[in-house]
């Protein structure tokens, strides 16, 4: 038989679609497989004259879809008769979450979707459903061969819950570029987040204040490019400000030093009354630029007030003072019509503080550890209040190179499973920049993980995870790409064995003593206690580099930098090994020839080779990474705060460079088979 019956060739393509159903993220509320497909290839979609500019642009996003996925474009049908999308909105407006969701019982961004063997078929509430619907085809589509096709389907989908959001730290590291927000933005929307938090200390430019975020930050018009491009894909972009503490990088400044509460502090001093003229300028200006119906005011980790009332003032009353603040604050919103939500941490220093919270704030509870018996610690004062709330968990990215994945995972899990039972109104998982040096891209996985989460109701299972995000987001290089994530998150926890011990209890991770002197005494007895942990650490981060170049040589073109990105990661984390290794092999290759053998058998060749000696391999990587370094940053960051990293490299090499040297003219001043008395610590005295 020459040609395959027709109905014959959809029963196949569905059986080869069935014996591998895409992995859904999030995951619908109700799905239902049904025989035959839908081809993509030839179809046309309408537009009607009457479509908002929210549908047009939702209508848009499932063009560029398709011809994404099939490689050909969409035909524009001249009528609603001949085109394979038919879809309806119940309501207008209400693109983005309101304060009235927090009733309970939003169906806002509800949707409907049904594929049959000639029709996608979508209902949805308001556009945000329909946006979400077509994100949801996105994923369904499937291709075998040269054909490209969707399963018929049937699906209704809806969140948990209404308010699901990604805090973004603009404050403590690299300022992602406009252009990387919007990539943000825009692998946000693939997960159905609905709010995008924008952290800010003075991080934003500010009429009548030109000294505050210049080239610092960003520009007014920045901001306002920023927020469009979040609406257009449904997401709110939520001012979230620091209105008491956290104002170091203004109050540093002679100009307003007076207005801080400690010397070059970091909080106001809310008796004063310039601080209050300066926030009802700043909240002004502020509501005008943010439309978003809710702001985040922080108000945590006041520890400087309390500190400063214990210790020399005991006229301050600390909880009083944050109690005034607070409800200054929330008042003056009050009469923009903003929602004010604000951190409960203090709720630790002053136990009583929740039931003298202002009425109509409402609290935000953040617990970045992997502990139930934590969270509960900031939970149960608000449940005792019968507050509503925000549960806020973190990426674990600000303390490693890459994030402490299993600790991220459970973290996000716990917080996910304890604001469920709880009834949380939403979810917020942060990602903090504090040590400047990690890039934000490698959060992503998490990012991802936390936004489904929120959605679906429960968080995907952390064992198959990355796997099935590779399947989705890379699917030309999906298996490299599982692999290299699965690699970095074992190396970090080789790091994790050997580094962190001197961070006095916080939770900063390895990244603090990945700089230090290896030749010290404490690192190189720690680094022969956790020798193999730094060699694993090492293979875990070659492995991932491996896998990360291999895709890199035939991903879409649009994730190069993205990779990049991962294998400089990647590097660095080979680097911080290293680096305490290769310390550790100088040391033991001249104090064992030197001392224990009294034989000079070529030992300083060994360490000062021009071209292979352990020193030089140490100075050509830091000077190779600091380019590639260089090259990730910017693009993914503005230049602001960049030298502050490359720097690091710089007085890493010099640290190399100078026993470099030491021990040449060391060999230069004595016979060729001249033995040492003296260790190489005690002879050479390593130091920056």
């Amino acid at each position: 038989m020459r040609f395959l019956n027709p109905l014959i060739l959809v029963i196949i393509s569905f059986s080869a679609f069935a014996q591998n159903k895409p992995v859904l993220f999030p995951e619908p509320e109700a799905i239902q497989y049904n025989p035959g497909t839908l081809q993509l290839s030839g179809i046309s979609i309408f537009i009607p004259k009457t479509a908002s500019k929210e549908e047009i642009f939702a209508i848009n996003t499932l063009k560029s879809i398709i011809h994404e996925k099939s490689g050909q474009a969409v035909k524009v049908a001249s009528s609603a008769a001949g085109a394979v999308l038919e879809y309806s909105i119940k309501e207008k407006g209400r693109h983005i979450p309101e304060v009235s969701e927090m009733s309970g019982g939003s169906n806002r961004e509800n949707y409907k979707l049904d594929i049959t063997s000639n029709k996608i078929k979508i209902e949805a509430q308001t556009t945000a459903g329909l946006y979400y619907a077509i994100q949801t085809i996105r994923q369904l589509i499937h291709t075998d061969g040269k054909k490209t096709f969707l399963p018929n389907v049937h699906m209704t989908d809806q969140p948990k819950l209404a308010y699901r959001g990604i805090m973004m730290d603009f404050a403590h590291g690299g300022l992602p570029t406009v252009a990387e927000i919007k990539r943000q933005i825009d692998f946000l929307a693939l997960w159905k987040n609905n709010q995008y938090y924008f952290y800010n200390e003075v991080s934003m430019e500010l009429k009548g204040f030109p000294t505050v975020g210049y080239r610092s930050g960003y520009t007014q018009a920045q901001v306002k490019d920023i927020i469009a491009y979040g609406k257009e894909r449904h997401m709110d972009v939520v001012p979230f400000l620091n209105l008491y503490g956290h104002l170091h990088e203004l109050l540093r400044s002679e100009k307003y030093a007076d207005l801080s509460i400690g010397n070059y502090g970091h909080e106001l001093d809310p008796r004063k009354p310039a601080v209050n003229k300066m926030l009802k300028n700043w909240i002004k200006q502020y509501t005008d630029l943010f439309p978003s119906p809710f702001i985040h005011v922080g108000f945590d980790e006041t520890w400087e007030t309390k500190r400063i009332a214990d210790d020399k003032d005991a006229k301050i009353n600390s909880e009083e003072l944050w109690l005034q603040q607070l409800t200054f604050v929330q008042a003056e919103l009050k009469k923009y019509g903003k929602t004010v939500m604000a951190w409960t941490d203090m709720n630790n220093y002053y136990p009583d503080i929740m039931e003298r919270l202002p009425k109509d704030v409402i609290p935000v509870i953040w617990e970045y550890k992997p502990d139930t018996v934590e969270i509960n610690r900031y939970l149960n004062p608000v449940l005792k209040e019968k507050k509503p709330f925000f549960i806020q968990p973190a990426v674990s990215g600000w303390g490693h190179i890459y994030p402490e994945a299993d600790y991220t995972y459970v973290n996000i899990a716990l917080c996910l499973k304890a604001g469920m039972k709880n009834k949380t109104l939403g979810f917020i998982n942060s990602v903090w920049t504090d040590p400047v040096e990690p890039f934000v891209r490698p959060s992503w996985l998490f990012m991802a993980y936390g936004s489904i989460g929120a959605w679906q109701g429960q968080v995907p299972d952390k064992q198959t995870f990355s796997k099935h995000y590779s399947e989705i987001l890379y699917p030309e290089v999906a298996d490299e790409m599982h692999q290299a994530f699965e690699f970095l998150a074992q190396s970090n926890m080789y790091l994790n064995k050997c580094l962190g011990k001197n961070t006095n209890g916080m939770p900063r991770g390895t990244i603090i003593e990945s700089w230090s002197n290896p030749f010290q005494p404490y690192y190189l007895k720690n680094t022969k206690e956790h020798e193999q942990d730094f060699r694993n650490a090492r293979k875990m981060s070659e492995e991932a580099q491996g896998m990360l170049i291999q895709a890199l040589a035939k991903c879409n073109s649009k994730d190069t930098a993205f990779i990049n990105s991962m294998i400089v990661t990647a590097r660095l984390m080979t680097y911080s090994a290293t680096r305490f290794l290769w310390a550790k092999t100088i040391c033991d290759r001249w104090d064992e020839s030197m001392l224990a053998r009294k034989k000079n058998d070529f030992v300083v060749y060994d360490i000062t080779h021009v071209c292979h000696g352990l020193l030089v391999d140490v100075m050509d990587e830091t000077g190779e990474l600091k380019t590639a370094y260089q090259e990730s940053w910017l693009t993914e960051y503005m230049p602001y705060r960049m030298n502050t990293i490359l720097s690091r490299f710089d007085v890493e090499y010099g640290l190399w460079q100078k026993l470099y040297l030491k021990v040449n003219d060391y060999r230069i001043q004595n016979a060729p088979e001249h033995v040492a008395q003296q260790s190489f610590q005690e002879l050479f005295k390593p130091d920056f």
